[in-house]
């Protein structure tokens, strides 16, 4: 999946390797990717928080790469994918659980129909 367009992910007065590892993050797929499971996460799971998306992601990466990060981690890299989603306009929040939002899929438009 080609990433979605965002800002940098990084601040002015980061060190030069932060915008390094976020250069990095986009051209080697992996932002397009995750991005690409946070959405598909959020539709299969709708209104759930970042740590319980997280969770999912944990049982996913191990899943399909026989290990994963820790949870806090997985809750991190969820939490950035959909503030971009947000941006983008594929997902909302709605609600409050636990302090943490509630993230819910922006329905998809209907195809048009040639009849």
């Amino acid at each position: 999946m080609k990433p979605l367009p965002v800002p940098p992910r990084f601040h002015r007065n980061d060190p030069p390797t932060s915008g390094q590892a976020a250069l990095d993050h986009r051209r080697s797929g992996r932002l397009g990717r995750d991005q690409w499971i946070a959405l598909r996460l959020v539709r299969e799971h709708p209104g759930l928080t970042a740590p319980e998306l997280g969770r999912f992601l944990m049982d996913l990466d191990k899943a399909t790469l026989g290990y994963s990060q820790d949870e806090e981690s997985s809750r991190q890299r969820i939490g950035r994918r959909l503030s971009e989603l947000k941006e983008n306009g594929l997902v909302y929040r709605e609600g409050v659980r636990d302090g943490c939002a509630c993230w819910w899929p922006v329905p998809e438009k209907p195809q048009a129909t040639l009849f």
